[in-house]
Parts: structure tokens; sequence; C-alpha cells
């Protein structure tokens, strides 16, 4: 078979290497296989000049072979689309899913169209090891005995507010915004208040209480919150890159932390030849690595 594909491929391209490229074999490998087809055929079916021309005996055998392959290739292709592949199940943040990975989704999908895919967005990481997933993209500190983990995004965590809010008021400097500004929390964990806590710290405010404002489940729910002038959000501006760069969300003061937490992605050790997970790791690992931070907008001025 693979000697009769050789020839057939000579013969459509009448080059041994254009025959070559398309079977992924190297230029001598296809050489040897249309020798060995002659000789168990016992005549010519190419003459080896400076043009390659095919025999009167080959330029019956080409026709034939090109058909048959044809015919056998939409066979072999319905087989194909009949199979049901094992789809792709994900475990992924919810505010992640939304913002960072399904918007970029579709170039993965269109690689791997036969790929069923399936997503869940549990709120907090889930017990990876008994879950049933694929993979996960897990947040914060994981537990990495038996996994590959692969970090896609390391947590920058930025103050952002809605335009309204910041010019009604006025805060005159960082510290006064954060004793007095309302404010909006994502829960980690059973900490309602550990972003806050953290950047307060980070900054050498750490004796300023922050237990005050609206306690949310996901960053999704504090971005929104936060554009409708409710308080100021503390979160990784490339979550709400849109409404960064629209303009809905601004910085009230140039300050930027690491928190020390990343998006991980992550996949059982001895799975990674599968497929399915071979193919999404590599797509992530371009796609989702480090994805670009987003530019800032200064606060309004006043008139």
């Amino acid at each position: 078979m693979n000697a009769l594909r050789a020839f057939e491929a000579v013969a459509r391209f009448l080059s041994f290497t254009k025959a070559a490229d398309e079977l992924l074999v190297t230029q001598s490998a296809v050489s040897r296989q249309v020798k060995n087809l002659e000789d168990i055929l016992g005549v010519a079916l190419i003459l080896r000049k400076a043009q390659l021309e095919l025999t009167e005996e080959g330029k019956r055998l080409l026709p034939v072979l090109t058909d048959s392959f044809d015919r056998m290739d939409v066979v072999i292709g319905s087989f194909r689309r009949q199979s049901k592949k094992p789809p792709l199940s994900l475990a992924v943040p919810p505010t992640f899913a939304r913002r960072i990975l399904l918007p970029r989704l579709a170039d993965f999908q269109r690689a791997n169209s036969d790929l069923e895919i399936r997503i869940e967005t549990p709120p907090v990481n889930p017990d990876f090891r008994n879950s049933g997933h694929d993979m996960a993209i897990m947040f914060g500190e994981i537990e990495t005995d038996g996994l590959i983990a692969d970090v896609l995004m390391r947590e920058t965590s930025s103050p952002l507010a809605s335009p309204e809010l910041i010019k009604k008021s006025n805060w005159p400097d960082l510290k006064t915004m954060i004793a007095k500004a309302p404010l909006l929390h994502i829960r980690q964990g059973n900490d309602s208040w550990h972003d806050w806590r953290m950047l307060a710290r980070q900054v050498g405010f750490a004796g300023i209480p922050v237990e005050r404002g609206v306690v949310v489940e996901t960053a999704d729910q504090a971005v929104q919150a936060a554009i409708s002038g409710g308080g100021v959000v503390e979160v990784d501006p490339r979550l709400c890159a849109e409404e960064v760069a629209s303009g809905q969300l601004v910085a009230p003061f140039d300050i930027s932390i690491l928190t020390g937490r990343a998006y991980t992605l992550v996949c059982r050790a001895d799975e990674t030849d599968l497929a399915r997970i071979a193919a999404f790791r590599a797509w992530a690992l371009t796609a989702l690595v480090e994805a670009a931070p987003a530019d800032m907008p200064a606060a309004p001025s006043e008139a």
C-alpha cells in the first residue's frame, strides 16, 4: 500500500520532492518505494529524466490509483465522523472562563472541530484528582503531586472604579481611599476581606480596617458592581480588559501589586499523551499564557 501511495503521489506531481512533502517522508524513501513497486510489477512506471515522465504503464495505473484512494478517503472519513471521540472536559474559574478563555477558544475549536468541549465553572478549585475532569485551570495555591502544572497567568491586582465614583468621591490619596471608599470584596475561601487586606498591607497601611462594603463570589460580579458605581474593586486588570480599555473602569491611583497567586493549568501526569489533552495544553500555553496586561486610563481630573 505504501508503494502504491508513493507512486500515485509522484505520478500526480511528477516530482519525488513534492510527493515526499505530501506523504511526510524523505525523498529517498519515496524513490525506494516506487522502485520496489516497479520490481514487483516487472515494468517501469516512471522515466527518470531531468523532468520525470510516466511510461504507458504508469499512465494507465495513475487514474486507477487516484480514483481508488479518493474513494477510500471518503469512506474512511465517514467512519471517523461516525466515531465518537471522548470529549475534553475542563474545570475553569468562572471569571477566567468568561473573560479570558471563552473569547479565545474559537481558535482552538477551529483547529479541533471534531472535538467536543465541556466546560464547568465551579466557584472554587475542584478536587481535581477525583473530579473526573481531563484538565482544570486552578487559582491560587494548589497541590501538584502527580500532576503536570503550567502557570498561565500570575495575578497582579489594582484598585479600579467607575469615573463617576472617583470624581464624586475625590479621594486625595490612596490611604484615604482605602479608609473611606465603598469597597467591593471577592470572597477567597472563608475570608471575605482577603484581597483588600493584602493590598493595604503591601502599601504600608495594614492598620486601616477594610471590613466593610459588599462581598461577592466572583471577580465578574465585582467588576459589574464597580461599573455601576457600587464601589472600588481590587482585581487583575486583565480580567476586565474591555472595561478598562473603554474607560468604564479606571485606576484612581497608580498602584499595582503582585498577589503571589496564579492561574495554573493542570492535568494528570499519566494522561499528557492523550490527544485531546495534548492539543489543549499546547494551545493554552500559546494563547493563554500571561495574557497581555491592559493599559490603565488615568482617573478623571477635576475641572
